[in-house]
């Protein structure tokens, strides 16, 4: 089976989606409150660029590899 590419705008804007569905359940089911946003919105942002960022990094190594 031949390996794919990385889509890795795919993977940021969906690590996005499913880190604002994990923030908004947990606020709707009162485990965090409105005041936890001011850490979790930073700490999800931070978090999937990083993401991204490994992504393309990972890429770029195994295309100068080949």
């Amino acid at each position: 089976m031949k390996r794919h590419d990385t889509d890795v705008s795919s993977l940021v804007f969906g690590l996005f989606f499913l880190g604002v569905f994990i923030v908004w359940s947990l606020v709707e089911l009162d485990v965090m409150g409105l005041d936890g946003l001011e850490v979790a919105a930073p700490v999800l942002l931070v978090s999937i660029g990083l993401a991204g960022l490994m992504a393309s990094i990972g890429k770029l190594r195994r295309d100068r590899s080949e």
